[in-house]
C-alpha cells in the first residue's frame, strides 16, 4: 500500500490488491494495444458504473484511461480465453488475499474451528444482447459462486451450460475437488447449498474423496427412515428454536441428519439435512439461515453495481464477467474493511439499524415465550456494501480524489444520510 496518505489517490488504493494479484499470475502477456493490468482495471471500473452497454461504457468513460482501447480490441479481450484465464487467476489470488486480511465471521462459534464454509448457489441474469433464441426466446444466463461465510469472499465456481443448466449438474461438473475450493487438508469443508443441491450419492463422493459436507433443506416428498433420535443440550441457547435431531436414512441407505427447527420470529417449521455427524443442531441452522447472506451478495450485484446482463455473447466472455464481479466485490469488501480498520470510518447509521432490528426481534421474541437463538441475536458485519459507499468509490476513482479529500467526504455522507 502506497505510503503517503496525502498524495495516494482513492483509485491506487483500491486497486492495490490488483497488483499484488498479478504479480502471482502467470497468464500475462506483453500487450501495447491494451496491457493486462488496464484491462482488469478497466473491467472492475466497468461493474462499478453499471453501464447499460459495451458501447456505452467506453463512450462515458473510455477517454479515462491512459489507453483508451477500440471498441473492436475491447470486445477482443473480452472473449479472448487467454485474458479470460488471467481473469480467474486474478480472481482466485485476489481471494486468497482477501482471506488473509478479512475479519472472521464464524469466530464465535468454537466447533466451527476445524471448518471451511462455504454457501453456494446459481446466479441468473439475462441474456447478452447478440445471444441466440431459444423457441422464440432469449436464455438466462447462469453462473455458480461460492461466498465464504468467515470473510465473505466471493469466488466464481462455474458458468452454466446448456438452455438452463440444474444446479446438481453443474456441481457434479465442478466435481468434489473443485467444492473443496483449495482448502488445505486436515479442514473439513461444508457446502451450504439450497433443495436444488440435494444429490445423497453425490454428497457421499464428495464427503469420501475430499471431505466435503453438504447442509441442505428437506426436498418434498422425499421419503427418509428414522433410524435413532441424536442426543443435543436443549440448555445449549444456540439450540433455541430447535426440535429434534435424528438419525434418518434414504431408501439408498445414505445415512443423514435430519434437524427440525422452528423459526421463533414467523413460527415457521424448518427441516435441514446433512451428512455432517458432529455440529450442534443449532449451528446447523445458523449455518442454513447465514445461506441468504450468497442471496444478499447477488442483490447486491445486480441492483447496486447494476449488472443484470450478459456483457458479450461468447462463453469465454461470460466467465470473464462473472470473475470480474467477483474481484468488484471482493476489492471493495476488503477497501471497506480497510477504511474502518485504519481511518476509523464506520456507517454508523445503517450499524444502529440493524443493531435495532435485532433487539426489537430479541425482545418480540422473549415476550411469546420463544426466545431467539443467542447465534441470531449476536449482531454481525453488514452482507452488502451500501449504495452510498458505493456510489463514493465510483465518483472518487472517475475524479482521482486523493483519499484525504475523498475521506472527508465520506465520513460527512455517513454522518448526514
Amino acid at each position: 500500500m502506497p505510503t503517503h496518505p496525502n498524495s495516494t489517490t482513492v483509485k491506487e488504493a483500491f486497486f492495490h490488491l490488483i497488483e499484488l494479484s498479478l504479480t502471482q499470475a502467470t497468464s500475462t502477456r506483453p500487450c501495447p494495444e491494451l496491457p493486462d493490468p488496464d484491462w482488469i482495471r478497466m473491467g472492475v471500473q466497468r461493474v462499478l458504473e453499471g453501464c447499460e452497454s459495451g458501447r456505452a461504457f467506453l463512450q462515458e468513460h473510455g477517454l479515462r484511461f491512459d489507453q483508451p482501447p477500440t471498441l473492436g480490441n475491447y470486445f477482443a479481450s473480452l472473449r479472448s480465453r487467454r485474458r479470460g484465464q488471467l481473469a480467474r487467476e486474478v480472481s482466485l489470488n485476489l481471494v486468497g488475499l482477501v482471506d488473509q486480511r478479512l475479519s472472521d465471521r464464524l469466530a464465535d462459534i468454537p466447533e466451527l474451528a476445524g471448518y471451511a464454509c462455504f454457501a453456494c448457489d446459481g446466479h441468473w441474469h439475462k441474456a447478452a444482447t447478440h445471444d441466440p433464441r431459444y423457441q422464440g426466446t432469449k436464455m438466462a444466463v447462469g453462473h455458480f459462486y461460492s461466498l465464504n461465510l468467515r470473510t465473505h469472499s466471493l469466488r466464481h465456481l462455474a458458468a452454466g451450460q446448456g438452455l438452463h443448466e440444474h444446479d446438481m449438474s453443474a456441481l457434479k461438473r465442478i466435481k468434489p475437488k473443485g467444492l473443496r475450493q483449495a482448502v488445505p487438508r486436515g479442514t473439513r469443508v461444508l457446502t451450504i447449498y439450497d433443495k436444488a443441491g440435494v444429490d445423497f450419492g453425490y454428497w457421499k463422493r464428495c464427503r469420501q474423496e475430499c471431505a466435503v459436507y453438504f447442509i441442505s433443506r428437506l426436498k418434498d416428498n422425499l421419503c427418509l427412515a428414522w433410524e435413532a433420535d441424536r442426543p443435543w443440550d436443549p440448555s445449549d441457547a444456540r439450540n433455541r428454536g430447535v426440535v429434534s435431531d435424528l438419525w434418518v436414512s434414504s431408501r439408498e441407505g445414505h445415512r443423514l441428519r435430519l434437524i427440525t427447527y422452528v423459526d421463533p420470529q414467523s413460527g415457521k417449521v424448518f427441516e435441514f439435512l446433512t451428512n455432517e455427524p458432529d455440529l450442534p443442531p443449532g449451528v446447523v441452522a445458523e449455518l442454513y439461515r447465514r445461506r441468504w447472506e450468497a442471496e444478499k451478495v447477488f442483490d447486491e450485484v445486480k441492483n447496486k453495481l447494476g449488472q443484470k446482463k450478459a456483457w458479450a455473447t461468447s462463453l469465454a466472455a461470460k466467465e470473464t464477467q462473472a470473475h470480474l464481479i467477483a474481484i468488484t466485490h471482493n476489492l471493495l469488501l476488503c477497501y471497506e474493511a480497510t477504511l474502518e480498520s485504519r481511518h476509523g470510518l464506520q456507517n454508523n447509521p445503517e450499524d444502529q439499524r440493524r443493531r435495532q432490528r435485532v433487539k426489537s426481534a430479541a425482545r418480540e421474541c422473549a415476550r411469546t415465550g420463544s426466545p431467539l437463538s443467542v447465534l441470531v441475536m449476536r449482531v454481525r458485519k453488514a452482507t452488502q456494501r451500501s449504495v452510498k459507499f458505493i456510489r463514493w468509490i465510483r465518483r472518487a476513482i472517475r475524479e482521482e480524489c486523493t483519499e484525504a479529500a475523498a475521506l472527508a467526504h465520506l465520513r460527512h455522507l455517513y454522518a448526514v444520510m
